[in-house]
């Protein structure tokens, strides 16, 4: 019996089932559709030792989405920058995964309020798509204030809009 075929089929199930721990998204997008990148940040915030162990990002080209596993350095706090081709349309993130004392909890984006859908994003540009909480297993679309700076000098991205908390000040006037 040839042991070549047996050799071969287990190779390539060894490749097939690791994934790498890199930024750059596993998905079965065919190139020739794309003219170049852009760069996607999420922002991780939490104050527990929770940490963000998996993203899939959705796109209107690219239904079944990009899945990026982070199996050495997982995130806990700061951005998550994820390069992505363009152009890409309605890019969301579609599901996520925490560490945690009960192993792997995962969040659907929508899940609490605020998530957000970029329209089109385009070659060489930087976006900000929103906030995983890791405390709270949420997500929405306000960037930390902490990360603000870091966004603009790190990765050449002012934030605006919707980027930025609404601070709503309520007063109570009690008639006694």
């Amino acid at each position: 019996m040839n042991k070549y075929p047996i050799y071969i089929l287990w190779t390539s199930l060894l490749f097939i089932g690791c994934t790498n721990s890199s930024l750059t998204p596993i998905s079965n997008a065919n190139n020739a559709n794309y003219s170049g990148k852009a760069t996607v940040l999420i922002a991780v915030d939490g104050t527990d030792n929770r940490e963000v162990r998996h993203i899939e990002l959705c796109t209107k080209e690219e239904p079944e989405g990009f899945e990026i596993y982070f199996h050495d350095k997982k995130y806990g706090e700061g951005f998550i920058p994820v390069t992505l081709p363009t152009p890409s349309t309605h890019v969301r993130l579609c599901e996520y995964s925490l560490t945690g004392m009960y192993g792997c909890s995962r969040g659907k984006a929508g899940y609490g309020y605020g998530t957000k859908v970029l329209p089109k994003i385009e070659n060489a540009k930087t976006y900000f798509l929103g906030t995983i909480n890791t405390s709270m297993n949420t997500m929405y679309k306000e960037m930390p204030d902490a990360l603000i700076k870091e966004a603009k000098e790190k990765y050449n991205y002012i934030a605006h809009g919707t980027d930025i908390e609404e601070k709503n000040h309520f007063s109570c006037k009690v008639k006694i």
